[in-house]
């Protein structure tokens, strides 16, 4: 009867040793499925990350393209400020004078002003002639070097911070200097010498016999 009980207890333990192998097994084959749920978080992970930086990327370009934009507009409106001072500061004149010199490779006729507006009057101007200026001399269209000193002339323009801009250069000759007329020559006729006179005619009258001029008895 003893017998019989060990054999039993032979048996369970036997059993428990071949219940036990396979489930230590399969826990040894299921442990490395962990790997593959760390693998999925950090794909998830670096899709958020490169989501973020993407997010991040394109507010910073917004912000680019705003500043962008704001520096734009105050460059513009900085121009219409600096346009409306300059229109400002553009005065009309108009000078009569005389030239006193050109300078043709400078572009410049030097004025002795001596009426005109306040801007010029009574100074000795310089006036820049552009390609658009119109010069005239003598009512015939002319270029610049065509001018000279002693010209009478008239400029109108603009003046600006710049200088004094001529828009017309309308020039005259200086009227010529009439030379003195040479005395007459004197008639040789009319500076001879005066005759001599006669000396006889010039002797005194001879004095009367005074017993000639006595009365008769």
């Amino acid at each position: 009867m003893s017998n019989m009980k060990k054999s039993w207890a032979a048996l369970a333990v036997a059993a428990a040793v071949t219940v036990s192998v396979p489930v230590s097994a399969g826990a040894a084959n299921a442990a490395p499925k962990k790997p593959a749920k760390t693998t999925s978080a950090k794909a998830a992970a670096a899709k958020q990350a490169a989501a973020a930086k993407k997010a991040a990327a394109a507010a910073k370009a917004a912000a680019a393209k705003k500043a962008a934009a704001a520096k734009a507009a105050a460059a513009k409106a900085a121009a219409a400020k600096k346009a409306a001072e300059a229109a400002k500061a553009v005065l009309p004149f108009a000078a009569v004078g005389a030239v006193t010199a050109v300078d043709p490779a400078a572009g410049t006729v030097t004025v002795a002003v001596t009426s005109g507006s306040k801007l010029v009057a009574g100074t000795e101007s310089v006036f820049r002639v552009q390609a658009t200026t119109k010069v005239t001399k003598d009512d015939a269209k002319v270029t610049l070097d065509a001018l000279a000193a002693g010209d009478k002339v008239t400029v109108n323009g603009v003046k600006t911070a710049a200088g004094l801009f001529a828009a017309h250069v309308n020039a005259t000759s200086p009227e010529p200097v009439a030379e003195p007329e040479p005395a007459p020559e004197t008639d040789p006729v009319a500076e001879e010498p005066a005759p001599e006179t006669d000396p006889v005619a010039d002797e005194p009258a001879p004095e009367t016999d005074p017993v000639a001029d006595e009365p008769a008895l």
